[in-house]
């Protein structure tokens, strides 16, 4: 299994981000998967899901 890498700066992300287990949705336009980041960021798919410390600094 591939891991998760942030989008943003590369790094592994090795715990998935808290709101990741609150909702997730299949984007019908996209076919992705995507997880509720918090009213900041909205809906984020996986392959621009980036690492908490970039989200600290962006979302």
């Amino acid at each position: 299994m591939k891991g998760l890498k942030c989008a943003n700066c590369g790094a592994e992300i090795k715990t998935l981000p808290q709101h990741c287990g609150q909702d997730m949705i299949m984007n019908e336009e996209t076919g992705q998967l995507e997880c509720w980041m918090g009213p900041k960021c909205g809906y984020v798919s996986f392959e621009h899901m980036i690492c908490e410390e970039c989200a600290k600094k962006m979302c």
